[in-house]
């Protein structure tokens, strides 16, 4: 924020650093194990007075004065100059904090060069005790400059109490000091040995060649071993919240982690083959590979350690991006823009349609290039949002940091956040917004026959879901198909009767659907007073799409005669948003989860999670079910995991915050969902289930109360809309505790308020598709209809009122009730305010 921004694209997302920075410090190392095998190699000349070893060390001795000092001294200046350029408040923090720190570590490189140049121009000159001293007071300060360095750059990694303290030495001396010192001393000793192989297969003497390259493997071998030892110290010295990153939650880290391993044991091997007699042509490039080798290992340790690191880059303190944490509350509230000192001025008047763009480009350099590069090899950012439009990009960049903390929360307002997410999506990538998917209304089908004036019957159904959902693809299954009616039979007279035995009700779904169970008859529940009966149909007919099937009932005696009719629509629908944000189209005709989807939230899955599913799914269908209770689908998962409802809203709350009303609903449920009579007034989601927030802290909560897995982590970061506080949201069960209609139609009354959140039933009888009416007798959906479908509804949902009443409202509203009662009623028998007066 405070400084100018070196712009860069293809080569951006710390390209620079990573490349140079390796490579500098691979040779860093061998400055300081190469320095001591040196003088090792000077004495053991001497001692055995052999004159090929003499002349191998003097030559070695210009080889590494060219590569640690003339390159080594070089690339580290590339160091300071491209961290000042590309993170200079981390670097200005360095510098403040261990100015003396860098100062000793000058003074001892300083001593360093010196010692060097006269070492390799005193071969001939200076006695042989001397010239030993002085190898061995190069090693000496090689080493304390380690040392010194170490402290700082431990000190970005684990800065201890130096955040409490801001003392020098408490950051100096951090919790990952001497691990990462005795790490990074026996690495100094591989490296000796590994750049030792070089010069050693150039030597002419047979004896003293492949004398020296078995020294040479020697010191690679119990290099290596000992990096892995010291690694494993490391590594399990890290405070929690760097070895989570690193050992947990760092999806990215699995990589590193698998190259660590294979350039470890390419290195281990290829010490051991050269050990063996060969000839030079041979050992030469063989000596190179090994090499490479070791600057894998070396380097993929690296990143596993930057890993840990994230999403800083001085942990706690400075973001990834260059931002200070402690800024983060004030640049929320006045703006990134505003805040940054080099924005441009027209900027910095506001964002505009006009200028959009402009202010997304400028917050992608200042908050997304220290890390992404465009078209560039470092994190290139097209590849990894390809799948968002600018809606999607934007949910993303809302939960941004908060669950995977590999990377730094979008810090700004929420306009500059539209702003990158537009820029992102649609200047980089070229992606228009994706249509929130929209229940279409089918045609109108026709009541089924009915005489008030002859039938002695009535027959009336519902659906339990006013819109069943499903989510499958060719690799996992969320929820299958399966909508549940219901239905009751009526005597129709003075005093009407349920009617269940001696009766069956049979059911037969119009042509066309697919699906299994299209037809059959439904099972008779004697207390309840009802039947019912599971339909696995699916919204397509003969190869489109239609949401709201139709099935006609038949209800008939003990010799087969039909007693009554009727037809019921019984929504279903795979139109899940999941593409909204995870890529990939409709699997077919405007519906369904492609595969690309479907294999993209496998590996979003993974990353957040540490799972494999990618895998699995490449050996057999996923079901969600496995892991996760489901109440809705009666199903028992095998782990302490929160259930399906709660860890998917949860998850999605996080992204989705901070949204109007049912925005953050349609991102993943399609429009239409509501289309009855609460639709039309006006009502949505939010008035019965709450805000995304708040509805997941109340799964989420009964989920707590039963002690399952990661709850904490996702309450930790989900703050509540309207309720206040999290303890003021009552925990509740999907499917089992869901809204109370008498919250706002208090005695069945005309509401007084339109919110019915945070009230619930308290187990599942007691839910709308099966509640009856005052007289316990005839369900409340008998009447009134589906949920999210009662009377007044669409064409095909009101296809039951039109039967009985030619009229689309609730069964007997208006006193119309002789759809049972033969006769005129006077008396409100099964609930208050049926308005018959």
């Amino acid at each position: 924020m405070e400084y100018p921004i070196w712009h860069l694209t293809t080569l951006g997302g710390g390209f620079w650093i990573a490349f140079i920075a390796t490579i500098h410090v691979y040779v860093a190392h061998f400055a300081v194990g190469g320095g001591l095998f040196l003088v090792l190699t000077e004495q053991a000349a001497y001692r055995s007075n052999n004159i090929h070893l003499l002349e191998y060390a003097k030559k070695h001795t210009k080889f590494f004065l060219l590569l640690t000092m003339a390159f080594g001294a070089v690339s580290g200046v590339a160091i300071w100059f491209t961290i000042v350029l590309l993170a200079p408040q981390a670097t200005i923090t360095l510098i403040h904090q261990f100015v003396f720190g860098w100062a000793a570590e000058w003074v001892c490189f300083l001593a360093e060069i010196v010692a060097l140049i006269i070492y390799y121009y005193t071969w001939e000159t200076m006695n042989r005790r001397d010239h030993v001293i002085i190898g061995w007071l190069y090693f000496i300060f090689g080493w304390f400059s380690l040392f010194l360095i170490n402290g700082i750059i431990g000190f970005m990694l684990t800065p201890g109490d130096w955040l409490q303290t801001k003392d020098f030495w408490d950051g100096f001396f951090n919790p990952s000091f001497w691990p990462s010192l005795v790490f990074r001393t026996v690495f100094t000793a591989a490296c000796a040995g590994l750049f030792g192989f070089v010069t050693a297969t150039r030597i002419k003497d047979e004896e003293t060649r492949l004398s020296v390259i078995r020294t040479c493997s020697v010191w690679t071998i119990a290099g290596v071993l000992a990096v892995f030892a010291s690694g494993y110290w490391y590594v399990v010295a890290l405070p929690p919240g760097q070895y989570e990153m690193v050992m947990l939650k760092s999806h990215r880290v699995i990589g590193f982690m698998g190259w660590f391993w294979i350039f470890g044991g390419l290195t281990l091997l290829g010490g051991l083959v050269l050990a063996f007699r060969m000839p030079r042509l041979m050992s030469f490039p063989l000596a190179l590979a090994v090499l490479i080798a070791g600057q894998g290992l070396f380097g993929s340790f690296e990143f596993i350690r930057e890993a840990g690191r994230k999403p800083y880059l001085i942990w706690d303190t400075t973001y990834s991006n260059l931002i200070l944490k402690a800024h983060a509350g004030v640049i929320n509230q006045q703006g990134a823009i505003t805040r940054a000192k080099w924005a441009p001025p027209e900027l910095k008047k506001g964002i505009t349609p006009a200028n959009k763009m402009q202010a997304g480009e400028f917050l992608f350099q200042l908050e997304c290039s220290s890390c992404h590069s465009i078209g560039g090899i470092m994190n290139e950012i097209r590849k990894r949002t390809d799948m968002y439009d600018a809606n999607g990009m934007d949910a993303f960049l809302t939960g941004m940091g908060k669950l995977n903390k590999y990377m730094p929360p979008f810090i700004g307002t929420t306009t500059e956040r539209e702003a990158l997410a537009v820029y992102i999506a649609e200047g980089l990538n070229g992606k228009t917004d994706v249509d929130i998917a929209t229940i279409p209304e089918p045609e109108a089908v026709a009541p089924a026959p009915f005489d008030p004036a002859t039938a002695e019957y009535a027959l009336v159904a519902w659906a339990d879901q006013g819109m069943r959902f499903y989510a499958q693809s060719d690799k996992w299954t969320l929820l299958p198909p399966g909508n549940m009616i219901r239905a009751q039979l009526v005597l129709r007279g003075p005093g009407p009767e349920i009617v269940v035995d001696d009766v069956e009700i049979t059911y037969q779904v119009e042509p066309g659907f697919e699906g299994e169970n299209l037809s059959g008859k439904l099972d008779k529940h004697e207390d309840a007073g009802r039947f019912e009966g599971r339909l696995m149909v699916r919204p397509y007919a003969d190869g489109k799409f239609n949401p709201l099937p139709t099935v006609t009932l038949e209800a008939r005696n003990g010799v087969g005669e039909i007693l009554a009719t009727t037809r019921l629509a019984i929504p279903t629908s795979d139109q899940m948003g999941c593409r909204n944000c995870h890529g990939g189209d409709w699997a077919q005709a405007g519906s369904g989860i492609a595969s690309a989807t479907a294999e993209n939230i496998l590996a979003v899955h993974d990353r957040m999670n540490n799972t494999n599913h990618v895998e699995r799914a490449e050996k057999g269908v996923i079901l969600c079910v496995e892991c996760h209770d489901d109440p809705a689908q009666n199903a028992e998962g095998s782990s302490n995991r929160p259930n399906l409802s709660a860890a998917i809203h949860g998850a999605h709350a996080v992204f989705m915050a901070g949204r109007e009303a049912e925005e953050s609903c349609l991102m993943c449920h399609p429009r239409n969902t509501l289309r009855g009579q609460h639709d039309g007034v006006d009502l949505n989601c939010n008035n019965c289930h709450g805000m995304i927030e708040d509805h997941a802290i109340s799964l989420l909560k009964a989920e707590k109360e039963k002690g399952k897995e990661g709850v904490d982590k996702l309450l930790a970061v989900i703050i509540p809309r309207t309720m206040g506080t999290q303890a003021a949201i009552n925990p509740r069960t999907p499917w089992e505790n869901e809204p109370d209609c008498l919250t706002c139609h208090v005695d069945f009354e005309t509401p007084d308020t339109d919110n019915a959140f945070n009230t619930w039933v308290k187990d599942p009888g007691q839910l709308y598709s099966v509640r009856c009416d005052e007289m316990d007798a005839v369900n409340c959906a008998a009447c009134h209809g589906s949920p999210h479908a009662v009377y007044p509804a669409g064409e095909r949902d009101n296809v039951q009122p039109l039967q009985y009443m030619d009229t689309a409202r609730s069964l007997g509203a208006d006193g119309s009730c002789t759809v049972c009662h033969v006769d005129a009623m006077e008396d409100a028998v099964h609930h208050a305010g049926m308005g018959l007066e």
